[in-house]
């Protein structure tokens, strides 16, 4: 828990990158965290670590993300009906108050992350390596930056301060 801790005081000010399962956990619940149990996307979540991920992100004065992160959450967009909009305004809002980081997708297939990962996770790579924060709930994204030296949390493993 103190490196968890650690990690976030180091990187508050230059920044927070969520991975795609993440941004949708933070944004359904944020939509109707009761939601967040029932959604095919977030069920393996609880409403308090939903909250306990709003704690995390709260903790960060700018919240960075990839054209990459966006498409697949938008491409998951799990609700209908009212929900959906609301989701869309959300996602919207998102999308235009973060601090989105943008590479080439020709730089990201030359990345060494590439072929483990695929494009979404190589783009959080290399915008890792600009020297910020990720949070992941994904073991092989988790283990590759880990291995690289780059400052990663999983979010897995911080999951149990809720329980």
């Amino acid at each position: 828990m103190s490196e968890v801790l650690r990690l976030i005081e180091k990187h508050r000010a230059n920044g927070l990158l969520l991975d795609a399962n993440l941004l949708i956990l933070l944004l359904v619940g944020r939509t109707n965290k009761r939601r967040v149990p029932e959604c095919n996307r977030t069920r393996a979540y609880s409403i308090k670590e939903y909250e306990l991920l709003e704690g995390i992100v709260g903790r960060f004065s700018v919240v960075v993300t990839t054209p990459h992160v966006l498409t697949e959450v938008d491409d998951l967009l799990p609700f209908h009906g009212k929900e959906k909009q609301r989701f869309q305004a959300l996602f919207k809002e998102w999308a235009e108050r973060g601090a989105e980081s943008y590479d080439e997708s020709r730089q990201l297939v030359a990345d060494v992350n590439f072929g483990r990962l695929g494009l979404a996770d190589a783009a959080i790579g290399v915008v890792s390596r600009r020297g910020m924060l990720v949070l992941t709930d994904d073991f092989p994204l988790y283990g590759t930056l880990s291995k690289q030296g780059i400052d990663v949390i999983n979010f897995n493993h911080i999951r149990t301060w809720v329980w």
